[in-house]
């Protein structure tokens, strides 16, 4: 087993954290009236477990967001990342971007985060897959392009959005409508993503439905992928309740089923990824007993104060049991100090769901 030990590196990521937790506190004790100046400072220790060694990785990151005056001439939104991790040091943007009004449409041009949430735990009619899935967010949330937006009447209207892709010269784009009926929020959206690969330009359509029903909140989903190598059609339902307790705990439900037809369960498929599947034979040829993949995703959580909360959530691949465990510790310290712990973890690696890894999380975290 691997002996982790505090290198230079990693001395120097904690002091660098603790310097910018520093300053920052500093900064806004004394200047907060003159500089609006927010964002989030954080420690990021990820170990990973594999092959009876022991490996890990210590990050630093700093998200800063600047509030412009009320009167400034332009609507300018930001929120600028800074990533220290070993000897690396990486800037990159979650949001830069305008926002204007164009006659009856709002128009946001540059660097934006696009997620169409709906409250499932995985959401196969996103915009970019795998942007929001099971509580965390990935960078593909965040995409460089113009989106244009035409309202209709209130919780009624529709968007259009055209982002970048590397490597390809086309954009992707997509065309989305949404809409409230009889208390339920309804969406419709296409989504075209060019490909020069074998499999060709990807078509997904998507709908999706959120309401209630008593006091249980229900939802759903439905997504066709296209192009010449797959032809997927997905379907999900779930639903979620909460409890509160008199004493201010709280205890969330939360359950969903997804069907993906036409997808095999091989090594190859990743459903967090589709475009891996676009290698796929271009014969259409399937096994029946293997071209549907069901799963089952739950979330319990229990806020047990307004400073503390712990939860598991879980991904199973109903064709052979398979199982990802993802347990979730929070505590709120004072100063707005949180810390996360974070688990992943598979039942069996030789199976769909396994990993050949299990990894444990540990973010420390200062909001300003």
């Amino acid at each position: 087993m691997k002996i982790l030990q505090i290198n230079h590196n990693t001395k120097k990521l904690i002091r660098i954290f603790a310097a910018v937790v520093l300053v920052v506190s500093l900064f806004n004790i004394s200047s907060a009236s003159a500089v609006d100046l927010g964002g989030k400072a954080s420690l990021i220790n990820n170990l990973s477990y594999s092959d009876s060694k022991l490996d890990g990785e210590l990050a630093a990151e700093l998200e800063l967001e600047w509030y412009l005056p009320y009167d400034f001439p332009l609507d300018i939104q930001n929120r600028m990342v800074i990533t220290a991790e070993g000897s690396n040091l990486e800037t990159w943007f979650k949001k830069l971007y305008l926002r204007q009004k164009i006659g009856p449409l709002t128009a946001k041009i540059g660097r934006q985060p696009v997620s169409w949430s709906y409250g499932a735990l995985i959401n196969p009619v996103d915009y970019s897959l795998g942007a929001e899935n099971l509580d965390e967010e990935s960078r593909a949330k965040f995409v460089d392009g113009v989106e244009l937006y035409y309202p209709i009447n209130w919780g009624t209207g529709i968007t259009f959005l055209s982002t970048d892709i590397e490597g390809e010269k086309n954009h992707k784009w997509s065309l989305r409508g949404r809409t409230t009926y009889a208390g339920y929020d309804l969406t419709a959206n296409y989504i075209r993503t060019p490909n020069s690969g074998s499999g060709g330009n990807l078509d997904r359509y998507g709908l999706t439905a959120k309401g209630d029903l008593g006091p249980i909140g229900i939802y759903g989903a439905y997504g066709f992928w296209e192009n010449r190598t797959i032809n997927y059609d997905i379907y999900q339902i779930g639903a979620d309740y909460s409890y509160h307790f008199l004493r201010g705990s709280q205890l969330y439900l939360q359950g969903e089923y997804i069907l993906i037809d036409g997808a095999e369960a091989d090594k190859g498929f990743d459903f967090f990824d589709v475009i891996q599947n676009q290698n796929q034979p271009e014969t259409g040829e399937q096994n029946a007993a293997s071209d549907k993949m069901e799963f089952i995703n739950t979330n319990i959580s229990y806020e047990i104060d307004e400073f503390s909360s712990i939860g598991l959530m879980t991904v199973t691949y109903l064709g052979d049991g398979s199982t990802l465990f993802i347990p979730v510790y929070n505590y709120l310290f004072s100063s707005n100090l949180e810390l996360e712990i974070r688990v992943t973890a598979a039942a069996d690696n030789n199976k769909v769901l396994g990993g050949d890894a299990e990894t444990l999380e540990f973010k420390l975290s200062r909001t300003f």
